[in-house]
């Protein structure tokens, strides 16, 4: 089995060496490290107020308590249901302006949308939630838990207090993804590994009153995907990840590395995956390499409302008359946006030759690179073998 060699981090050049002030930390083995000097460059000073879990702060010992740790247990009890999701989900973010029901047989809806964890719950059930956001009776709901770090840390906060798993599985939901806590690039370490297992507790929680949850695979360096494939090895019932590509993997170079990442992950387990990729279009080329993949976006939604019309790939002014509803024009939208990802999904998978995926020839590429030492193949350990 050939895999990609990859640098250490998505935002490094191949072989990057590890961080001086990493080397002697006592966390190193854990985090796996930086490819900058050290992860506390960005410290604000002020331990007594600060809420990160930084080991400078104050509240250090209670934040760690209150995510159950930084290192990733060997088992988890998340439940998945084995389904195959279509190519494209569109997602709603309300129901006005319409005055009727979409017909879209799949929905994803923003799971802090559906639940407000400071205030009382707004739906009795699932004809309730659906009528409410405009769609079917029969629409599929996948719940996507990505949001702004505010509404993310509010959801945490209440989660378990209001029971928000609970009130969730009475709505009829087919799937919800874990929350997406933040890896800021500007933040210690130690806040990356306690967010990740936030997640996955959230997770856990979820699927512990028979939710079917779809992990949410952050990660920043090696050592991160490292742990994300031993889980995936450990966990053999799941087939579906989530991964956003709205901000930070919005860069084409950064989206590259963590798909290649992806890849790598699927030919050493062997099996097939499916990534729920929100927001993911702009890098179709490179997700088809994957064994599945379903792109879910607001693009026809937030189109619609902006009176534009999809006609043949591109998005034309429509305007419509004062006070009609825009139930066709997104009908329309939403049909002619499926069918063009799904084309061009299609033309992608059968139509473009991916060149082999191999490593470097050690007589001809490898005299070009820089020489390899201990503190780099910490970082790069597919090196060592054949160094």
């Amino acid at each position: 089995m050939i895999l990609r060699v990859l640098s250490p981090t998505s935002s490094s050049g191949l072989g990057a060496p590890m961080g001086l002030g990493c080397q002697r930390c006592e966390l190193l083995d854990t985090c796996g490290g930086t490819t900058e000097f050290d992860c506390y460059a960005n410290c604000c000073g002020k331990y007594a107020s600060c809420s990160l879990a930084c080991p400078r702060a104050d509240r250090f010992v209670d934040t760690m308590r209150d995510a159950g740790g930084m290192e990733m247990k060997s088992r988890y009890a998340i439940r998945q249901l084995t389904e195959d999701l279509p190519t494209y989900v569109p997602h709603i973010h309300h129901g006005s302006c319409r005055s009727g029901r979409l017909s879209c047989k799949y929905a994803a809806l923003t799971t802090f949308d559906v639940s407000a964890p400071d205030s009382d719950f707004q739906f009795d059930g699932p004809a309730h939630l659906r009528r409410y956001f405009g769609l079917s009776d029969d629409a599929r709901i996948l719940l996507v838990s990505v949001a702004k770090d505010n509404r993310l840390e509010h959801h945490w906060r209440y989660s378990s207090s209001r029971r928000i798993a609970q009130y969730l599985v009475t709505l009829g939901i087919s799937h919800v993804t874990a929350p997406n806590f933040s890896f800021a690039l500007n933040e210690p370490r130690p806040e990356h590994l306690v967010n990740r297992s936030r997640s996955l507790c959230e997770a856990e929680r979820m699927s512990g009153v028979g939710l079917s949850v779809i992990p949410h695979i952050n990660a920043f360096n090696q050592e991160d995907w490292n742990s994300w494939r031993d889980f995936l090895r450990d966990h053999p019932h799941l087939s579906m990840i989530a991964q956003e590509f709205q901000t930070g993997l919005a860069c084409v170079r950064r989206a590259r590395w963590h798909i290649s990442q992806m890849l790598n992950i699927q030919e050493s387990l062997g099996r097939r995956l499916r990534l729920i990729a929100a927001g993911g279009r702009r890098h179709l080329p490179m997700l088809v390499e994957l064994s599945g993949v379903t792109i879910i976006d607001a693009n026809p939604f937030v189109k619609t409302h902006m009176r534009q019309r999809l006609v043949n790939g591109k998005w034309l002014k429509h305007a419509t008359p004062e006070g009609e509803p825009l139930d066709q024009l997104m009908e329309t939208n939403i049909g002619a946006y499926t069918k063009y990802v799904e084309g061009r999904t299609a033309f992608l998978r059968g139509c473009i030759p991916f060149p082999p995926r191999v490593e470097p020839k050690p007589d001809t590429d490898r005299q070009n690179w820089a020489p390899v030492s201990e503190l780099q193949l910490s970082l790069w350990p597919s090196l060592r073998a054949s160094a």
